[in-house]
């Protein structure tokens, strides 16, 4: 019964119905191709098609578009139709290059990816709309247990996803009315509700309710497990950053709430895109490094590598390494130069025309190149490619609850800050934004815009001093 229960918002009927119309598309495509060009049989192409669906159907389903609950925006579905088409149409195109397949129509590949976005984005179309006007009378009854202004929100997010529930009734939970009179059955009661129930004809009860009812929801929801009733506990927590990711854990049912990415798949592409980069940035290092390391030396004395202790994600610490670009004793003459410092709160240090950089250190900045021995960090695993700057142990010890966000995850090379025009921003606040805001929209689509919006940077020595 467990193990069923895990796929009880999956919506099979819309994957059996994506197969259907993926199959019309390639019929309808075949029609189209065979009026322009010369084609075999349709059977000598099946392969295609058998390759194709189930990795379409993964994709999609990897987007949670076989999640009766994923909310329905149409801007969303066309996207995600696109991404698993365009991602489908690569692998068979990675094949056709491998296997140097040369008798498959490229004219009649082409009308079937075009036509497979356009078919597959209006068939969902049509099958909302037949969601949104369908009879109420096949739809899960239920009753909802909660405050005025919850019955409002649910309502409201109800409307978004495809489950197919019909609010019969609602019953409140303190001396407040509800908007719709006709749908109040009245106030939770023991004896009322248990009397409701069994006049009732209900599916299943949905209890919303503040905190406060934590415990005291309990027998109420014993009444409806003895007379058979499904129930739903809505945690009613005011979590705004959250994200929910519900497990079993053997019998005990377990809520996850995170605001990092907690999918296994993409933070492993992450990684070896990582290793990649890593294992080219320290070949470039390397021949980089026949350069500057002779020219720090005779620049000024001391060590070539600098290397400073950084907090890594969730305070975790690591040697940062970095080409020197200033005097040994740095450090010490910091604190001359504190009211110089363009930062506000005092959070970062940095001045432009800092008296302590040498003057190989005034062009490693400029061009960063002084940044290029991180690229050991990545491959140790300390930091990544993209992710928010690391700071030191004097910056997070000044830090407020909020700004401990910045370091949920591994600290990166460059990031959305620094492609936002890093010495350009001086408010610590707006910093902190824009790193929450890379962790809140993380993708891998996100990490390869910012690598890109880096190199174009560097290559214009942007916001770098």
């Amino acid at each position: 019964m467990d193990k069923a229960s895990r796929f009880a918002y999956a919506n099979i009927v819309q994957v059996i119905i994506d197969i259907i119309f993926l199959f019309l598309t390639y019929v309808i495509a075949y029609s189209f191709a065979q009026q322009m060009t010369k084609l075999y049989a349709i059977t000598e192409y099946l392969w295609i098609i058998i390759i194709f669906i189930p990795v379409w159907i993964s994709i999609m389903n990897f987007r949670g578009m076989y999640d009766k609950t994923t909310f329905y925006y149409l801007d969303r579905v066309f996207r995600d139709v696109f991404f698993a088409t365009f991602f489908s149409g690569l692998i068979i195109g990675a094949m056709f290059f491998f296997i140097k397949e040369t008798n498959t129509s490229r004219i009649f590949i082409g009308i079937f990816f075009i036509l497979c976005m356009v078919i597959m984005f209006l068939e969902r179309l049509i099958i909302r709309l037949i969601f949104c006007y369908g009879k109420i009378n096949n739809r899960t009854r239920i009753i909802l247990v909660c405050s005025p202004e919850t019955y409002q929100l649910f309502n409201k997010y109800l409307l978004k996803t495809n489950i197919r529930y019909h609010i019969i009734g609602v019953i409140k939970i303190d001396e407040r009315e509800i908007d719709e009179k006709e749908l109040l059955l009245g106030k939770l009661d023991k004896d009322t509700f248990e009397g409701i129930l069994k006049k009732q004809v209900v599916d299943q009860v949905v209890f919303a309710l503040p905190r406060d009812y934590s415990l005291e929801v309990e027998p109420y929801m014993v009444s409806c497990m003895q007379m058979g009733i499904i129930v739903q506990n809505v945690l009613n927590y005011n979590l705004d950053l959250a994200r929910v990711h519900s497990s079993m854990l053997g019998p005990m049912p377990v809520l996850t709430f995170h605001t990092i990415s907690l999918n296994p798949v993409p933070k492993a592409i992450k990684r070896v895109m990582d290793i990649l980069g890593a294992t080219v940035g320290i070949l470039l290092t390397l021949i980089a490094g026949i350069f500057i390391v002779p020219a720090i030396k005779f620049d000024s004395p001391g060590p070539v590598i600098f290397k400073q202790k950084r907090v890594g994600r969730y305070g975790r610490l690591f040697d940062c390494y970095k080409f020197r670009t200033m005097c040994v004793d740095a450090e010490d003459k910091k604190k001359e130069l504190e009211e110089m410092n363009e930062y506000q709160n005092g959070l970062f240090f940095k001045i432009k025309e800092d008296p302590r950089i040498t003057r190989v250190g005034v062009f490693l900045r400029k061009t960063s190149l002084d940044e290029l021995p991180q690229f050991f960090n990545v491959l140790k695993g300390d930091m990544s490619l993209v992710g928010t700057r690391p700071p030191t142990l004097e910056e997070v010890a000044q830090y407020d609850l909020e700004h401990w966000r910045r370091i949920s995850i591994k600290p990166g090379i460059t990031g959305n800050w620094q492609v936002s025009g890093r010495s350009s921003i001086t408010d610590f606040d707006q910093i902190v934004a824009l790193d929450t805001q890379y962790i809140d929209k993380w993708s891998i689509g996100l990490d390869i815009s910012i690598l890109f919006k880096t190199v174009v940077s560097v290559v214009r020595k942007e916001s770098a001093y």
